[in-house]
C-alpha cells in the first residue's frame, strides 16, 4: 500500500474542502487523546493557599451547609455526564460525516459542508451506538481491573501491585488496537452501508487480511497525530506562566495577576486550537476512510478469483 499517496490525498481533500473542519471539530469531541498531564508533583514554589490569605472567602465556605455541598457534587456529575453524551453525539454526527464526504470527495463528487453533514446524519444513530458498546465495555474492563488490582494489592499485603504494573503496561498497545478496530468498524458502517453487527464483522475481515498496512498505518497516524497534538498543546505551557510567576512573587497582587493573565491567555488561545485540532482530526479520519478504501479495493479482485 502506498502510505505517502494516501496521506498526500487526504490532505489535498482536507485542505480543498475546508468546510470539512467544522466536522472534523464535532468529531474531536469524541476523540479520547485530551490527554492531560497529571503534573500533581512538587514543584519548589513555595506558595501555599490557606484561609488567613482569604479570610472572607474562607467564612463565606465556612457557613454552606453539607447538604448543599453534597447537592452541589451531585449537580456537578450529572452536568458532567450530561456534557459527555453531548459530546458523544456531536462527535457521532462529525465522525459520520467525514466519513461519508471523504468518501465522495475521492470518488470525485462535488461535496460541501451540508452535504457531507447530510450524507453522516443517515448513519449517526449507529455510530452513536458503537460509541456506547465500546465506552460500556471499555469501563467494565477499567473497573474490573481496578478491583482486580484493589483487591489482589490488599490481599497480598501489597505485592499484588508488582503484578498490576506489566498488566497496565500490556493494556496500554490494547487499549490502542480496540480504539483502530473502532475506527474501522464506523467506517466500514459507513463505507458499506452496513448494520451494526455487519460492520463490526466486516472491520475485522479487513484488519485481518491486512495486518501489516493496518499496523503501519496506525503507527504513522498515532505517532504522528500526537506529536502534532503535543505541539498544538505547549502554548499551555506559555499560558501557565504567568500564574507560576505570580506564585513566585508570593504576593496575593501577584497571584492575582498571574490567574487572570493566564485565564485571558487560555480564553484567547482556545478558539485557535479548537479550528486546528479540528483540521488534525479531519486529516486523520480522512486517512482512515482512504486507508479502508484503498484495502478494500485491494481485496476485491482476490474475491472474483
Amino acid at each position: 500500500m502506498d502510505f505517502g499517496a494516501i496521506l498526500t490525498r487526504s490532505w489535498e481533500i482536507t485542505w480543498k474542502h475546508k468546510g470539512f473542519w467544522v466536522l472534523g471539530i464535532l468529531a474531536g469531541c469524541a476523540s479520547g487523546g485530551s490527554g492531560g498531564g497529571g503534573g500533581r508533583s512538587g514543584s519548589g514554589l513555595n506558595y501555599q493557599f490557606s484561609g488567613e490569605q482569604f479570610p472572607e472567602l474562607s467564612r463565606t465556605l465556612e457557613t454552606i451547609p453539607e447538604g448543599t455541598w453534597i447537592a452541589i457534587a451531585i449537580g456537578v456529575f450529572f452536568v458532567l455526564l450530561l456534557l459527555a453524551l453531548l459530546f458523544w453525539v456531536l462527535g457521532a454526527l462529525g465522525q459520520s460525516g467525514l466519513i461519508a464526504g471523504f468518501q465522495a470527495a475521492n470518488a470525485g463528487e462535488e461535496v460541501t459542508l451540508s452535504s457531507a453533514f447530510q450524507m453522516g446524519t443517515k448513519f449517526f444513530w449507529k455510530l452513536l451506538v458503537i460509541q456506547i458498546i465500546v465506552g460500556v465495555v471499555t469501563l467494565i474492563l477499567i473497573g474490573g481491573l481496578l478491583l482486580f488490582g484493589i483487591g489482589g494489592t490488599v490481599l497480598t499485603l501489597g505485592l499484588g501491585l508488582l503484578c498490576l504494573l506489566p498488566l497496565i503496561c500490556i493494556l496500554i498497545p490494547i487499549g490502542i488496537a480496540i480504539g483502530v478496530y473502532t475506527t474501522f468498524t464506523k467506517v466500514a458502517l459507513v463505507i458499506e452501508d452496513l448494520d451494526i453487527l455487519a460492520a463490526f464483522k466486516r472491520a475485522w475481515e479487513v484488519i485481518r487480511d491486512h495486518p501489516g498496512d493496518v499496523i503501519v498505518m496506525s503507527l504513522i497516524l498515532l505517532i504522528g497525530g500526537g506529536v502534532v497534538s503535543f505541539v498544538l498543546a505547549l502554548p499551555f505551557i506559555l499560558v501557565a506562566l504567568p500564574f507560576i510567576l505570580g506564585a513566585v512573587v508570593g504576593s496575593d497582587a501577584g497571584l492575582t495577576v498571574g490567574i487572570f493573565t493566564g485565564l485571558l491567555c487560555t480564553v484567547s488561545y482556545l478558539p485557535i486550537l479548537i479550528v486546528l485540532n479540528g483540521i488534525l482530526q479531519t486529516f486523520l479520519y480522512g486517512s482512515w476512510t482512504l486507508t479502508y478504501i484503498h484495502l478494500t479495493a485491494e481485496s476485491e479482485p482476490s474475491k472474483e478469483k
